[in-house]
This record gives structure tokens, C-alpha cells and sequence, in this order.
């Protein structure tokens, strides 16, 4: 996707729209959990730079493996939870759980019931100035299972942009023994994503050609006179890979919460003047979603659509097709030309995208008709047996012709037109016309002129010669001499 500002009349900034959605974990993030991707906000929130709180009532707790052994009786216990960005909104609190995330996970001494741990008390951080917190517990008279675990219940993290951010948590015990670092623990705990994209479809779209043999002016779609030609659309849609990217608070966001309306700007390089003819000329018109779309009085090859309401689960496919349609009695050249697509996301408040955004994606081109021929032998350019080629249109259409030269390495050189081969025609190759006889060390010549790299094969100095042509038909003759010039041999005739 590329970002753009050609001549569109505001000034566009922000990336609301790219290629990668948003998802969501469990209920809380599990620092014990290796697939753990952690907690998916969308890209489009706003963070404003004295600072942004995000909340989520259970989303953003932390829970994790605090002792896999357990804890004894009279030891205590001392559990910090670290995030590398961001601070709290208010300090979290801290429980001790079972395996099962209950709130039994302490065993009284001389009992074999389960029975909640002791209280943990906020030992230092917490503030909302910082990104520490500190716990402090003692088993006392109790015992910790197995496998017990750490549950931090965030209140909230306010951050001043979209860096993502981990969660450590290390836990030290202490008993008449002296101190024991357990395990360190640290994982993902939420960074950013888009919730909104733009994809290209195509899923409608008719791949017809300008034809050529109708002197460019209706496509190639079958019938005589095809004036309709439909290059695919660009949507907007909503990532659906996993629970919804999630906004600042307690709600799930969608397409309505992003984005107020889209407009959809139509480029040509070409410029648009078969689908532009005035209202002189009837039938012609560039539509998207089947509305009609106007040409820039500015810059012809730009074609603007109305600004729409974008569903909130994005765009249907196919919904934001764009059809070209030349009037049936055309006369303008329809011009080759590539398409593209550029939707500009109007905001629907200052929470989600306060920017207003683009994005640009290709739709199908607009390309002519035509035809190939090849010579799959050729002899060197120095050869003691000279050979010619000699290309004819044998069509009633003019149109350039291409050449390129593909050695027995396999490497094939860049496309030159016939024109700058010494001998070859000062235009066009007119239709029904052929060319002189272009002899094999000209070609050669012309082609190395403009692709320095293109040389003769390592093991072998044959060449095939590939004719590319904008008409109906084309055809490649090859004719040799003798070593002593007395024949004149055609070698083949290789047609379109």
C-alpha cells in the first residue's frame, strides 16, 4: 500500500488503513503461555501526548506460574510486576491463585482443606507516575500448592504513544534459610494493530483488453462494440482473524466507531478521456459502487466518487467495484493506462482517528490487445552464413512493434522497438506493410545498445528472436546465405 497527496484537495496524513488486523487473547494474559501474543489494541485510538488511559475490566490482568513447587509455611514472599512502558492508572492488586485460578490455593497446617492465602499488601510503585509495582505476602501458618499462581488486576496503563509493552514479573521468597529468587516470567502485554484495512478485489472484475482490432476503442470482451469494462474495487474491511481489536475502554469497536464515511478517488495515468466525453456525447461514465464518479477539472486523469458510509463490519465484496464505460459509438482512443484506487477515511470522532487517512492499491489496468511471433534459431551476428529477419503486419491496424533476443543460456534482453534497428521502419509498422531485411549483426547491435549486459551464450552463439506487437497479427520471417552468397534460403516462417 502507498501513502499519496496528489493534488486531492486537503492534505492527507495518518496510516489508519493497511494490511494487518487486530486480535485478542484469553480473558487475561498468561506470561506461562509461549504462543502468547497478548492483548491487541487498535491502531486507529488516538494517544494524545499528555497521555492516554486504556482500560479493560479482566483483558489486561496478568496472571502467570508464580511457585511450581509451592511455598512453605513462615516464608515470605515478594512479587514485582515490571512493564518496559507506560504507567499505571491506579495501582494494581495482587492475589495468590490456584492452578485453576481459584482463590484456594493455601493449605492451613495439620488441614488438608484449601483455603485463600493471605492478603498481599502494596509494598512500593503502583502510582500512576510509575510502571513497578511491588507486592508483599507471608504464608504464616499456611502453605502454597503447586503451581500456584500470581494474579495482578490492573486498574488500567496510560500510555503517550503505540510502543508495545511487556510485562515481567520476578518473585523472591525468604525464609529462615535466606532469600530465593523463583523463576522470572515475561511476555507481550499489549501493543497495536489496525483494526480497519484495505484489501484489493478483483473477485468481479473482467480481465478484457483494449482490442486493437477495433482500433482501440471497445474492449475485447467476446462481443463486437464492448464499451463496458469492470477493473475490480478497493474495500475497507474489518480484521476478523480473532476477537476485535479492542478500543480504550470496556467496548468492542467497529467500522462505524473509526470511520464517519470513505470517498473513493479513481488515478489513470493515462487520463480518463474515453470515459470523459462531456455531456455531448451519451453513455460514457466511471462509477464506483455504481455511483457516478467525476473527472477532475484539474487533472483529468483523477475521477472522484462521493464520500459514503462505510457498514460496520466494512465493505460487501465486490461492493466497491469500479466500472468504465465508453459510449457505444465511441470515438476516442481508450489509452492504455494503470489504475489505482485511493480511499481517504474520514473520521467519525476524535477517540478513534482524529487524521484523516489514505491508502492506495492497484485496480486492473487498461491494456491493448496483440500478438507474438518467435524464431527459436537464429545464427550469430558474426556468422559466415548471414541471416535476416523480416517482420510484417499483416493486420489492418498500426501499431509498435517489440523485439527482444533470448541467448541458449536462457537470458533474454530488454525489449527494443524495431525503430531503432538500423533498416527498420521510421515508424509504426504500418498495416499491411513489412519491414526491409534486417540483418541478424543490426539486431544484435540495437539490442546490445540498449542492454549493455545482454551477451552470447557461454556454451553456444545461437540466438532466438521473440516479436512482440499492439496488433492482431504479426509475423517473423528469417532468410540466410550461402558462405559463398550464391543461395538465399528462407529458414522459416514463423507466424503469429
Amino acid at each position: 500500500m502507498t501513502f499519496t497527496k496528489k493534488k486531492l484537495a486537503a492534505a492527507i496524513g495518518g496510516t489508519l488503513l493497511a494490511s494487518v488486523g487486530a486480535q485478542n487473547t484469553q480473558a487475561a494474559i498468561d506470561l506461562d503461555d509461549a504462543t502468547q501474543i497478548g492483548l491487541k489494541y487498535a491502531s486507529e485510538i488516538v494517544v494524545s501526548t499528555a497521555g492516554t488511559t486504556l482500560t479493560h475490566a479482566t483483558l489486561q490482568d496478568v496472571n502467570g506460574i508464580m511457585a511450581a513447587n509451592g511455598v512453605a509455611a513462615t516464608t515470605d514472599i515478594r512479587v514485582t510486576l515490571t512493564l518496559s512502558s507506560g504507567t499505571f492508572s491506579a495501582a494494581p492488586a495482587m492475589k495468590i491463585l490456584s492452578p485453576t485460578l481459584t482463590d484456594s490455593a493455601c493449605v492451613q497446617v495439620g488441614s488438608v482443606a484449601l483455603s485463600a492465602c493471605p492478603a498481599t499488601t502494596l509494598f512500593t510503585g503502583g502510582s500512576t507516575a510509575d510502571s513497578s509495582v511491588t507486592f508483599n505476602t507471608a504464608t504464616g501458618t499456611s502453605t502454597i500448592v503447586s503451581n500456584a499462581h500470581f494474579s495482578f488486576e490492573m486498574a488500567g496503563v496510560t500510555v503517550t504513544n503505540q510502543s508495545a509493552v511487556t510485562a515481567t514479573v520476578t518473585t523472591q521468597i525468604a525464609d529462615s534459610f535466606g532469600p530465593t529468587d523463583l523463576p522470572t516470567k515475561t511476555g507481550p502485554y499489549f501493543s497495536f494493530v489496525p483494526l480497519m484495512s484495505l484489501v484489493a478485489d478483483s473477485t468481479t472484475a473482467t480481465p478484457q483488453a483494449i482490442d486493437v482490432a477495433q482500433n482501440s476503442l471497445f474492449f475485447a470482451g467476446g462481443a463486437t462494440g464492448d464499451n463496458i469494462i469492470n477493473v475490480g474495487g478497493v474495500r475497507v474491511v474489518e480484521d476478523v482473524s480473532g476477537t476485535a481489536g479492542v478500543g480504550i475502554a470496556t467496548i468492542a469497536i467497529d467500522a462505524t466507531d473509526i470511520l464517519a464515511s470513505a470517498q473513493h478517488t479513481i488515478t489513470a495515468a493515462g487520463g480518463f478521456a474515453a470515459f470523459d466525453q462531456g455531456t455531448a456525447i451519451a453513455g460514457e461514465s466511471i462509477k464506483v459502487n455504481g455511483v457516478a464518479a467525476v473527472v477532475s477539472t484539474a487533472d483529468s486523469t483523477l475521477a472522484v466518487a462521493p464520500a459514503v458510509a462505510v457498514p460496520a463490519g466494512g465493505n460487501a465484496a465486490s461492493s466497491q467495484d469500479v466500472i468504465l464505460t465508453a459510449p457505444a459509438a465511441n470515438t476516442v482512443t481508450i489509452a492504455e493506462s494503470t489504475l489505482t484506487s485511493t480511499v481517504t477515511g474520514l473520521t467519525a470522532g476524535a477517540i478513534y482517528s482524529s487524521a484523516t487517512s489514505t491508502g492506495t492499491l492497484a485496480l486492473g489496468s487498461l491494456t491493448r490487445n496483440g500478438s507474438a511471433a518467435r524464431l527459436t534459431f537464429s545464427v550469430n551476428p558474426d556468422s559466415p552464413y548471414p541471416m535476416s529477419i523480416r517482420v510484417t503486419n499483416d493486420s489492418a491496424v498500426v501499431g509498435p512493434t517489440t523485439l527482444t533476443l533470448t541467448n541458449d543460456d536462457g537470458a533474454t534482453s530488454s525489449a527494443i522497438n524495431i525503430t531503432a534497428i538500423t533498416g527498420g521502419p521510421a515508424a509504426d509498422l504500418a498495416a499491411g506493410a513489412s519491414t526491409g531485411l534486417l540483418s541478424m549483426a543490426d539486431v544484435f547491435a540495437a539490442v546490445q545498445a540498449a542492454d549493455t549486459t545482454f551477451a552470447l551464450g557461454a556454451s553456444s552463439n545461437k540466438l532466438r528472436v521473440n516479436i512482440t506487437s499492439l496488433t492482431p497479427t504479426i509475423v517473423l520471417n528469417a532468410f540466410s546465405l550461402s558462405s559463398d552468397g550464391t543461395t538465399f534460403s528462407m529458414v522459416t516462417d514463423a507466424g503469429a
